[in-house]
């Protein structure tokens, strides 16, 4: 596998984020698509075809997949 930096990843949440409307409270729905999307094309580029790449556009990943159910968010007790 190829190394895929953190900047890598944050630039393409980022776009991912944008393009689904900036939602609140979703960082760790696209950090973790953007990983997934960069792994598959650096796999994909690498000859390993274990792991296809899905989709290719940023735009219809966000658009056509399923939603991701949100992770439930902690309230924190008030006195």
């Amino acid at each position: 596998m190829t190394d895929i930096s953190e900047d890598d990843i944050r630039l393409r949440a980022y776009a991912l984020w944008e393009a689904d409307g900036c939602p609140d409270g979703s960082h760790d729905v696209h950090w973790l698509q953007a990983l997934r999307e960069l792994t598959e094309e650096a796999n994909a580029a690498a000859g390993d075809i274990s792991q296809t790449p899905l989709k290719t556009s940023k735009l219809s990943v966000v658009k056509n997949e399923a939603p991701i159910d949100p992770v439930p968010r902690k309230r924190s007790k008030t006195a």
